[in-house]
């Protein structure tokens, strides 16, 4: 994205927050689908929120994993939680009636094995779901995905092109879209009614970044149905669209979980530094309803400048926080991470990059 486009999309994206703080009573989309009937307010949280000291980690799962094994090491290292990659590529790692089933685990189920895993360890699990992001960069080879299943559903940029042709070449579902909305909706319910103990948790609740995304001709004609008004870079109105389509998919999964008898925590994984960093994503989760915990991506080089971040996220956040920390080459030891948090009264965290 040029540099002027994106001062002016952090301009404008500024400007939308301050001028859409309350959702319009009609909710953003049409006036027939589901999730604008009013969510009630929100039953308290589990009781195992209330838990200090979590340590989550994020995990991939692979076929040649050995399941007992992984999760018996990660309680040995003294981690409390374990969010399994369950939705990805727009493929599950289940049998699903609702995605495509990713095919070197096809007569198994793989969730089910972390479930019992988590179970017999003592550990608390959590399905991890791509939620618009459903298929990687060409480079990597892999098909089959819900986007290629249903190409008509990808977001397109401003210039008419698909998200896996610009920005990062990430192919993306168009939010706006009531048929996208389904599905994950659907996931969401699947995922309660057959593992009831597994919490949900969202990631890639957003718009594709490194571009303005979001204009797929039906997500515009709604749009401009609605406010008489185009869909373009400088309307103030097509952000506060976006965001509001994002919130009503947030609120809408969490309620599609809990109705379909899910018991575990509703958490999302989100940007830390919003609105300063990946605006055009349309992430404002700050407004995000049904949601229990809020996992900041806190990814940081500078152990400093991490603290400052927490201290604003704390001032922000209307849910507990859980810190997002990464480990590796190039970043702080997690020891030293968290001790810079501790003073601010953080103590639960999810670790990315454990190896």
């Amino acid at each position: 994205m040029k540099w002027w486009r994106y001062v002016l999309l952090v301009m404008c994206t500024f400007t939308s927050l301050a001028f859409a703080q309350e959702e319009a009573p009609e909710g953003v989309l049409d006036q027939e689908t589901p999730e604008n009937i009013v969510i009630p307010d929100l039953p308290p949280l589990p009781a195992a929120n209330v838990r200090q000291g979590i340590m989550g980690v994020w995990v991939r799962p692979s076929p040649a994993q050995n399941v007992a094994a992984l999760m018996a090491d990660l309680k040995k290292e003294g981690y409390t939680d374990v969010f399994i990659e369950t939705f990805y590529h727009g493929m599950t790692i289940y049998p699903s009636a609702v995605a495509p089933m990713r095919p070197e685990l096809t007569g198994r189920d793989l969730l089910n094995e972390f479930a019992e895993a988590a179970a017999f360890s003592g550990l608390r699990l959590h399905a991890w779901l791509e939620v618009f992001y459903w298929a990687p960069p060409k480079q990597y080879g892999i098909s089959g995905g819900l986007l290629d299943e249903h190409p008509e559903w990808e977001t397109l940029s401003a210039s008419g092109v698909r998200s896996r042709d610009t920005g990062l070449h990430m192919g993306f579902a168009d939010p706006a879209l009531f048929e996208v909305r389904q599905v994950v909706y659907n996931l969401s319910a699947e995922l309660a009614e057959n593992y009831p103990e597994v919490g949900l948790h969202l990631d890639y609740l957003r718009y594709p970044s490194k571009d303005d995304f979001g204009y797929h001709p039906q997500s515009v004609a709604t749009f401009e149905k609605q406010t008489a008004s185009k869909a373009s870079v400088t309307n103030m109105k097509w952000y506060s669209f976006r965001q509001d389509v994002l919130a009503q998919a947030a609120s809408g999964m969490s309620k599609a979980y809990r109705e379909a008898g899910g018991k575990g925590l509703v958490t999302a994984a989100v940007n830390a530094y919003y609105p300063l960093y990946k605006p055009e994503t349309q992430q404002v989760w700050t407004r995000w309803k049904g949601i229990d915990v809020f996992i900041p991506m806190a990814y940081s080089t500078n152990v400093s400048a991490l603290k400052v971040l927490a201290y604003t996220l704390r001032s922000r956040s209307p849910r507990p926080l859980w810190m997002g920390l990464q480990v590796g080459p190039g970043y702080p030891g997690l020891t030293h991470q968290i001790n810079a948090l501790k003073p601010q009264g953080f103590s639960n965290y999810v670790v990315f990059g454990r190896k």
